[in-house]
């Protein structure tokens, strides 16, 4: 087996790379109508069939603490940036079905095999990714890791969850088969460390994948204003993340730290997500209403908690954020996100 460690940018991992592939152009001309999709097209308490099956969470820290009106996690406060509540669970499911929908249905694009037996998401969040890993493996262990436990109460019988901070040194000694990490590389102090860590914990021949948005605006027509609130907005977040030793545009370093964590064989593929209902496309435009819909959550969630550490204030920040929100209505401006998809497999003979 040819054990490279550049990361294979031209080719996706397999045939069927989803529906906003790469460099394919998205072509627009759709409306910014919302009543075109109905309010089933996602129902947060139906967003898979993780509310039912067999198992109770193995958890037994269930605190949290309060700030500006939301709820965050307690086990070491501060370690991530958004709320735990169930507004910001709503979002992170949304942001799973979305997912789903962009990538024509994939969990992931590492090529793990027919049959692994161990698998861990680390920043599982709700569970929903780990949830549906269990139900498409029934034969394999699904380990979620997070610093919440707000994971549903009752799961398949393979899928356990557990409250830990990742980024705490592993006692050394598990072998799984797959590492799934989803929206966790810029909020990490040190990606390779962690790598280096799961490298550790894992089989020879074994797949870890990160998957992550890289925090930037995208255009392929340069319709995005300089004046943009939205560029402003991710140009600001930078700095606010940078503020805690992390990188807001870490997702596009994927590659380099597999490949310094000791990862072969890098694979990258990433998708576009457009930034409201301006493509052509009804399944764009249903994505990008998805997403449009997060980030106007996402920027309270985030900006509230650190914008006034840049030294904003509560009325100069709702005034932004509503011209960020307006800015994406715009159906001139074409712009998407990035979604970066990351595979390393640990050498055969580590």
């Amino acid at each position: 087996m040819t054990t490279n460690t550049t990361p294979d940018t031209e080719t996706p991992p397999d045939d069927n790379p989803g529906l906003l592939q790469g460099n394919a152009v998205i072509e627009a001309g759709g409306s910014d109508e919302d009543g075109e999709f109905s309010a089933s097209e996602f129902d947060p308490d139906d967003s898979s069939s993780l509310r039912s099956s067999s198992t109770s969470i193995n958890s037994s820290i269930l605190e949290h603490s309060y700030q500006n009106g939301r709820r965050y996690h307690r086990y070491r406060h501060g370690r991530y940036p958004l709320p735990n509540d169930e507004a910001e669970q709503n979002r992170e499911d949304m942001l799973h079905a979305m997912m789903l929908e962009a990538t024509d249905g994939r969990l992931f694009y590492a090529p793990v095999g027919d049959n692994p037996q161990r698998i861990a998401d680390l920043g599982t969040g709700t569970g929903i990714w780990a949830i549906e890993i269990g139900e498409k493996y029934p034969s394999a262990e699904v380990l979620g890791l997070d610093l919440s436990p707000i994971q549903p109460t009752w799961v398949p019988p393979n899928v356990k969850f557990y409250v830990d901070d990742i980024e705490d040194e592993w006692l050394n000694g598990d072998d799984f088969d797959f590492v799934h990490l989803r929206n966790m590389i810029p909020i990490l102090k040190s990606p390779v460390t962690l790598l280096k860590q799961a490298y550790a914990n894992m089989k020879p021949g074994a797949w870890v994948e990160l998957q992550d948005v890289d925090g930037q605006v995208h255009t392929d027509d340069n319709s995005i204003p300089d004046d943009w609130p939205l560029k402003r907005f991710t140009e600001i977040i930078l700095q606010a993340f940078a503020l805690y030793e992390t990188n807001a545009h870490a997702a596009v370093f994927g590659g380099q730290y597999l490949a310094e964590a000791g990862f072969v064989n890098i694979k990258h593929n990433y998708i576009k997500l457009p930034y409201g209902t301006w493509p052509k496309d009804k399944v764009m435009r249903l994505v990008g209403m998805y997403y449009r819909t997060a980030c106007e959550e996402f920027f309270p969630a985030i900006g509230n908690l650190h914008f006034p550490q840049l030294g904003w204030g509560k009325d100069e920040m709702e005034v932004f954020f509503a011209e960020c929100r307006q800015s994406m209505r715009d159906p001139k401006v074409h712009a998407y996100g990035k979604m970066h998809f990351w595979s390393g497999q640990k050498p055969l003979d580590a």
